[in-house]
C-alpha cells in the first residue's frame, strides 16, 4: 500500500502544467512592461506605450494631480506656440468634453487648464492641467492629454517635449514621459489616464503624432487610442 500515497499527489499535480504551459501565450505582449508598475518606488519615467498604475502603498491616488506639459523651440529665436488640452471620454469612447485654452474648466471644475503660453520660452512647464481624480464624474473613464500647434508648426521644430504628472498637494513629480523622436505633424497624443474597474487610474505614455492643429481634430484619433 506504500506507493498509494504518492498517487493522489501526482494526480493533483497533473492539471497544473496545462495552465502553466498555456499561460505564456496571453501575457507575452506585456513582457516589456514586466507587470504593473506603481508609485511605490518614487518617480516613474515611462517609455512610449508603458503604463503605470496610480497606486501608492496599496491605495489608489484619488487626489488632485497636475499634468504639466512643456517644450522648447528646436531652433533659436523661433517661438513655438503649442496648445495643451485634455479630452474626456465615457466608457464607450464617447466624447464627453474637452478642456483647452478656449474652455479652461470642465466637468464642474474637476479639470482646469492654466491657460495658453504663447512662446514656449522659459524653464518649467509651459501649460498645466489640474485634474481632481476624486471629483471626476463616474461617467468619465478616460482622459487623453494632447498638444497641438494651432499656428501649423510641425513637431520637427520642437525640442524636449514632455509631460509629467505631479501631486498637486506636495508638488512631487510622480510620472514623467519625454517625447523622443518627432514627426512633421501638428498634433501629438502625449498620454492617457484610464479608470480601472477596481477604481484606480492608470497612466500610459502614448506619443503618437496626428495631423491636427486643434483639439477638435484630436477627438476621434484620441478615442481610438483609448
Amino acid at each position: 500500500p506504500a506507493p498509494a500515497a504518492p498517487d493522489p499527489r501526482a494526480w493533483a499535480q497533473t492539471p497544473a502544467p496545462a495552465p502553466a504551459a498555456a499561460a505564456p501565450a496571453a501575457p507575452a505582449p506585456a513582457a516589456p512592461g514586466t507587470g504593473k508598475i506603481n508609485l511605490d518606488k518614487g518617480r516613474v519615467s515611462l517609455q512610449k506605450n508603458q503604463t503605470v498604475s496610480l497606486v501608492k502603498g496599496g491605495r489608489p491616488l484619488l487626489s488632485q494631480v497636475k499634468m504639466g506639459l512643456g517644450w522648447e523651440p528646436a531652433f533659436r529665436g523661433k517661438d513655438i506656440d503649442l496648445d495643451a488640452s485634455v479630452i474626456a471620454y465615457g466608457p464607450n469612447r464617447n466624447h464627453i468634453d474637452s478642456c483647452y485654452f478656449g474652455k479652461l474648466a470642465i466637468l464642474g471644475g474637476a479639470v482646469k487648464h492654466s491657460g495658453d503660453n504663447l512662446t514656449g520660452e522659459g524653464g518649467g512647464d509651459d501649460e498645466v492641467i489640474v485634474v481632481d481624480l476624486g471629483r471626476l464624474p463616474q461617467e468619465v473613464s478616460g482622459l487623453v492629454f494632447t498638444v497641438n500647434s494651432f499656428s501649423g508648426q510641425k513637431f520637427t521644430e520642437v525640442a524636449k517635449a514632455y509631460c509629467r504628472l505631479v501631486d498637486a498637494a506636495t508638488n512631487e513629480e510622480l510620472v514623467r514621459f519625454d517625447l523622443t523622436g518627432a514627426e512633421p505633424q501638428t498634433g501629438v497624443m502625449m498620454a492617457k489616464l484610464i479608470r480601472q474597474f477596481s477604481g484606480e487610474w492608470e497612466m500610459t505614455a502614448v506619443g503618437d503624432f496626428v495631423k491636427s492643429r486643434t483639439v477638435r481634430g484630436m477627438v476621434k484619433p484620441a478615442a481610438q487610442a483609448l
